[in-house]
């Protein structure tokens, strides 16, 4: 016979309705810490798995959260996506993924065929979902992650233009004075947008050249898959080094991390010296940039603190305990200083 909440309960010694708010995800700050761990013990070596049909019959909820995402080549969407699935399941919803590219964002394009309370999607500010149900006429709740928006819609974004100024004042202060920016094409796409206007703004302010290093024959080619962000880097990086000293940049902030990881290996491939001829600064704070020959100095996005924002708010929203105003949440960003600037 299948293992019930009953069966939980009088093996971990507790109630019933203490077994339910553990699994449910709802016991943090209600429930002492030692008693949670002993409920999902219990649980595991029971192998309890709970009843998601009845269970959304009770609630009129299908317990099921979409998450759109694109880009899982990059390891910077890769682990937004595996935080996101974590916190989802920790509250005690299944994940349903999708990686936008059947959505047609541009003309709203609809998600309402899913079997799903409430979506994430990562999406520009230009980029809205039709979240309409086919079975009624209310909306699916959605939140947006990773651009601003102006439409009314709930979102949790950092602040891209804070970060590139927090990077530029870096190199500004270690006594950079050629400082290049480094970006792919489709400059409309608005993250883009935010840092080279950042950056322009910078140059103007302290009368400097702007430089943007060129990263977009590669791209072109490979506009389709985010692996091309590092052969393009690593092609740039070996240009470099082709640049008399006295006219190459001096640094060179890139748009992400995998564009900065492959300009410095390029670099590096060329004879040149890093940070000594080139300092190369990063944007994102992947994993990957740590454990390079020179680790990556970046710009680091709150991922975690995004991620569990955003879940928050479309939690809120499904159980309609959230005020009807917008959230719109803009995070801060960090700089973490490596070896390569």
């Amino acid at each position: 016979m299948p293992v019930s909440l009953s069966d939980v309960a009088a093996k971990a010694e507790v109630s019933v309705a203490t077994v339910s708010l553990v699994l449910n995800g709802k016991a943090v700050g209600r429930i002492p810490e030692t008693t949670r761990v002993r409920v999902k013990r219990a649980a595991l070596d029971l192998d309890y798995h709970p009843n998601r049909y009845a269970k959304g019959l009770q609630s009129r909820q299908t317990m099921n959260i979409g998450v759109l995402i694109q880009g899982l080549r990059n390891p910077y969407f890769a682990e937004i996506h595996e935080i996101v699935e974590d916190l989802i399941c920790d509250h005690g919803y299944e994940v349903l993924f999708d990686s936008g590219r059947r959505i047609n964002f541009e003309k709203g394009g609809g998600v309402g065929g899913w079997p799903i309370d409430g979506i994430l999607a990562w999406a520009t500010s230009y980029q809205r979902i039709n979240s309409s149900s086919s079975e009624s006429s209310n909306n699916i709740p959605v939140v947006y992650v990773g651009s601003p928006r102006t439409d009314g819609t709930d979102f949790v974004t950092h602040n891209a233009e804070q970060g590139t100024l927090l990077a530029l004042d870096y190199l500004w202060e270690q006594g950079y004075r050629r400082i290049g920016f480094s970006a792919p094409p489709n400059i409309e796409y608005p993250a883009r947008e935010f840092r080279r206007e950042a950056y322009l703004k910078f140059c103007e302010d302290r009368s400097l050249r702007p430089d943007l290093v060129d990263v977009t024959p590669m791209l072109e080619m490979r506009n389709r898959y985010q692996s091309g962000y590092r052969q393009a880097g690593y092609e740039a990086g070996c240009r470099l080094a082709s640049i008399p000293a006295n006219s190459r940049p001096q640094a060179v902030l890139c748009y992400n991390d995998l564009i900065g990881i492959g300009m410095m290996n390029g670099a590096l491939s060329e004879g040149l010296r890093i940070p000594e001829d080139v300092a190369i600064v990063g944007f994102d704070g992947i994993d990957e940039g740590k454990y390079q020959i020179r680790p990556l100095t970046t710009v680091v996005t709150p991922v975690d603190k995004t991620c569990s924002l955003a879940l928050d708010i479309l939690l809120g929203r499904i159980s309609g305990n959230l005020e009807e105003a917008a959230q719109g949440i803009v995070l801060p960003m960090t700089l973490r200083i490596g070896k390569s600037a």
